[in-house]
């Protein structure tokens, strides 16, 4: 049992309506950011808003997004964010770029998300926010980041970068924080090739950030080119180039009207995976309380089996896989700044993880390709 096309690890979902939504944006000569962008806004907050409405911006990457909003918040030099190490660099390097001290914490063993107790230990009076991170697209414990973030004053902001659909007690990420970032770059569930928002119960805070989205220019600058715009316009502030274009947002204006089917979908493959792989693999935690979109699917190895031989197993079966994440105080940037030995359970769980491929268009045949081969690996066999 051997296929010949290589199942990579993720893949975007592709019909007609992508492809219908592009060519329309082309053909109107208008391709930088305008009426798609700002439709895309408006779906994308009405999407997410619960109780009380949600406030969009729609920019270039969750992690313009995260860095807009720091900004937003009035982070800056002298101050103390506290960011868990298992996480993309992103998260981390938008601290530093606002002149912040980034400060790691520990993870929880069974979700991969932040240890909000190990969070609690790092706090300081220099403490001004924190960024929690829903790991693959299971939710934080908010209601303790939100305890927490009220005893000392903090700041949250949400790195949802994989929890776009993601619920927390029926709740759609996005209505708890101060400001909830996502990402929808090539690989993620609402996927744009590039792309981020940022969403915020208070308009003002969303306001702020998309001056500085655009130069700091305090009208709409795009509507200089229309016939209602006009050629003036005055630079207020610093602000930075993170504008999304009409042609990604034409992408994210199909893809979703079909996200809850899409992850769905994907909470179905993982079922599968959970109900047929072999009982070795350990997997990361979900929850009758909560929806977990499940960005990625997550498998811990079993003690002695070594990773690299996995996984080029796996290739060598044309089965993609990858690691999330490399802990950030393992790298060599920030190795030297911080005590290996303060992060215990990312660096155990980072020996033994392993992405497996997980996208809505997978088959049945595709999930049990890779359920088969993984139960047969011949690294199993000595266990």
């Amino acid at each position: 049992m051997m296929r010949e096309e290589f199942l990579p690890l993720a893949k975007p979902h592709i019909t007609e309506e992508e492809e219908k939504q592009v060519l329309e944006v082309i053909r109107s000569g208008w391709w930088t950011t305008g009426t798609k962008t700002r439709q895309f806004e408006k779906d994308l907050a009405s999407y997410l808003s619960h109780e009380d409405p949600v406030h969009c911006l729609a920019v270039d990457s969750c992690t313009s997004a995260l860095h807009l909003a720091l900004l937003a918040l009035g982070i800056g030099p002298g101050d103390e964010v506290i960011v868990p190490t298992w996480t993309f660099v992103a998260t981390a390097h938008v601290v530093e770029w606002v002149g912040a001290k980034l400060v790691l914490c520990d993870i929880e063993e069974d979700s991969l998300n932040m240890d909000v107790d190990d969070a609690e230990r790092r706090v300081t009076d220099k403490t001004k926010a924190i960024i929690p991170v829903h790991m693959a697209g299971f939710p934080c414990n908010i209601d303790e980041i939100r305890k927490l973030a009220q005893k000392y004053r903090l700041k949250v902001i949400e790195d949802a970068a994989h929890a776009i659909g993601t619920k927390y007690h029926g709740v759609k990420i996005g209505n708890f924080a101060d400001v909830t970032c996502f990402s929808f770059y090539a690989t993620k569930n609402l996927a744009m090739g590039e792309g981020g928002a940022a969403v915020s119960q208070n308009p003002e805070i969303i306001e702020k950030m998309r001056k500085l989205a655009y130069f700091g220019i305090n009208t709409d600058a795009f509507k200089r080119y229309e016939k209602s715009g006009s050629w003036h316009y005055d630079i207020e502030e610093q602000g930075f180039k993170c504008n999304l274009s009409d042609l990604h947002a034409a992408l994210g204006l199909a893809k979703l009207k079909k996200l809850d089917w899409m992850n769905d979908r994907r909470r179905e493959i993982a079922k599968r995976y959970k109900e047929k792989l072999n009982r070795k693999v350990q997997f990361t935690q979900d929850s009758m309380e909560h929806y977990h979109s499940y960005h990625l699917f997550p498998v811990l190895l079993p003690d002695g089996i070594k990773r690299n031989d996995f996984m080029s197993e796996l290739k060598r079966r044309n089965i993609g896989s990858s690691v999330h994440f490399i802990p950030l105080h393992l790298h060599s940037y920030y190795e030297k700044r911080f005590d290996k030995e303060q992060f215990p359970v990312a660096n155990r769980i980072h020996e033994k993880v392993v992405s497996i491929p997980m996208f809505p268009s997978m088959t049945d045949d595709d999930v049990d390709y890779v359920i088969y081969h993984i139960n047969r690996l011949e690294s199993f066999k000595s266990l």
